[in-house]
């Protein structure tokens, strides 16, 4: 028996646990679903993306899949270099080659945990483009859903923003889709899975760092649940929003077909909006303007919520004549309205 096929079966062997098989069964079927035989896998180190990484090596061998697998190193710790070596390392004696992107930032970019994050996504955007990949597969967890929605709420999103994390499916761009397949799966969980599996991983100090938004939400979560919050609880309140959502959606999409039109400028999207466009409610007329600000960005992000509130007062207003934002400049032209990229001329 050649290494390689030792090194499978070992691998494999731990799918003999019962609550190992039961994930990785959901896994595969999540997958094969949606005819994902390619992807990229972001490793952050993490006990939850190592989780994720052993459950793709399982279906490498067993669907003979082509899987990358990444992991950026943001040198936003002095050590973080080490890190990614020491993990590259570890993870080649299961034979998984990881690819490590370096973030390299200018001095007008601060490295805080925002910017580290878009710019993670922007190199395995890069990435997946270069390999002709097209899904990118994320580690979020159950964890993850709750700290986000605490976060967005008390940052006062919409319905749209306290929902838009418990999608398992997500378009950054036209060719390339991200995805969660673990959103069902506790951290905890996939901590045992990593520790039966790998018995390593990478300890982010960040992660107990209370200067952090998300580790305070974090530590007012085990208040809750010892309060009766549960995941049935939780379930029914996004229930009820997403219902809500689909709705919005669903009259913002109608009012994009029918007070709009698009047409090319030097090979560049442009979008018209009609005057009927800005006549429907504040909602309506918010989701609208930030999809098509998204489609003709190109930005798998929407543009802040405060930021678009206070552009729309602007264009309402009779005096309006031209304003940029998102990287778009929207612009009056008679009695329409027009929206394309700041380097369009």
């Amino acid at each position: 028996m050649t290494a390689k096929n030792k090194v499978n079966k070992k691998i494999l062997s731990h799918l003999k646990d019962k609550e190992l098989k039961k994930i990785y069964k959901n896994f595969s079927e999540f997958l094969k679903k949606r005819k994902i035989n390619s992807f990229v896998v972001s490793l952050s180190g993490g006990p939850d993306s190592l989780a994720m990484t052993y459950f793709s090596k399982c279906f490498q061998i067993l669907n003979n899949s082509k899987i990358y697998y990444v992991h950026v190193d943001h040198r936003l710790r002095t050590n973080s270099s080490k890190e990614a070596k020491d993990l590259k390392n570890f993870v080649k004696k299961f034979k998984i080659n990881c690819n490590i992107l370096t973030w390299k930032k200018t001095k007008k970019i601060r490295g805080t945990q925002e910017n580290a994050r878009i710019a993670r996504y922007g190199l395995l955007e890069k990435f997946c483009k270069k390999k002709k990949i097209r899904a990118l597969f994320l580690a979020h967890n159950k964890d993850d859903l709750y700290e986000n929605f605490f976060i967005r709420m008390l940052r006062g999103s919409g319905i749209r923003g306290l929902t838009s994390f418990s999608s398992k499916e997500n378009t950054i761009n036209d060719n390339l889709k991200s995805y969660r397949p673990f959103l069902g799966v506790s951290k905890k969980t996939l901590y045992q899975v990593t520790n039966k599996t790998f018995g390593y991983y990478i300890n982010d100090p960040s992660n107990s760092n209370k200067d952090y938004l998300r580790i305070r939400i974090r530590n007012i979560l085990s208040n809750f649940f010892n309060e009766g919050f549960n995941d049935k609880k939780f379930n029914l309140t996004y229930s009820n929003l997403h219902a809500a959502n689909e709705t919005l959606k669903y009259y913002s999409n109608k009012n994009i077909l029918n007070n709009t039109n698009f047409f090319t400028k030097n090979k560049k999207d442009c979008i018209i909006m009609n005057r009927d466009f800005f006549k429907q409610p504040e909602e309506i007329v918010f989701r609208s303007l930030s999809n098509l600000i998204s489609r003709i960005n190109r930005r798998y992000y929407y543009i802040r919520g405060k930021i678009l509130i206070k552009k729309i007062v602007e264009i309402r207003d009779s005096s309006f004549k031209k304003t940029t934002v998102g990287g778009c400049i929207i612009e009056r032209v008679n009695n329409s309205t027009l929206i394309y990229l700041e380097n369009i001329k």
